[in-house]
């Protein structure tokens, strides 16, 4: 019985710590964006994986899967225009701007035009997905995924679900 004890007071910090480690990887890529830490997002972000996910999930296949829905509101003029102009640039943009140097630019950008923009992360399960839902386009979210390379998690992929793009 005092075996038992003991490998549960083991097991359970251990257990918790590994609950935790993507989370506190998660913050330390939301603290690296926000203060422009160029080197710690070059470690902290498959930057690769990263381009080729956004690159999916802004496709004209996947804008016009979400505009032909038909639980989605009926798109304005200017929607309509972003439908067809984005999936053409978006090539062009992810590959400028979605850099170790450039994101916390680009973001500071969103920051300075909409006021204090500062990112909430969830967790989800293996390969911890987070999903941060944009708080100026309700039901638009961004879903990252961290996985553990080596002895660190790092983000991998990233996407955008959800209504008008």
């Amino acid at each position: 019985m005092r075996t038992l004890v003991r490998l549960l007071l083991i097991a359970m910090p251990l257990a918790f710590a590994y609950a935790i480690w993507p989370v506190q990887s998660a913050l330390q890529i939301r603290e690296a964006v926000i203060a422009g830490d160029t080197e710690t997002l070059s470690r902290k972000i498959e930057w690769e994986a990263l381009r080729a996910s956004l690159k999916t999930s802004i496709s004209p296949e996947t804008v016009a899967r979400l505009m032909q829905d038909p639980d989605a509101p009926k798109p304005t003029l200017w929607q309509r225009i972003k439908a067809v102009v984005a999936p053409s640039m978006a090539e062009t943009v992810i590959e400028r701007y979605v850099t170790p140097e450039h994101l916390p630019v680009l973001l500071g950008y969103r920051r300075i035009y909409r006021g204090s923009v500062r990112a909430a992360l969830g967790l989800k399960e293996p390969p911890s997905a987070l999903e941060v839902e944009d708080k100026y386009r309700p039901g638009r979210n961004l879903v990252g995924t961290l996985e553990l390379r080596g002895w660190e998690w790092k983000l991998t992929g990233l996407s955008v679900v959800g209504a008008g793009l």
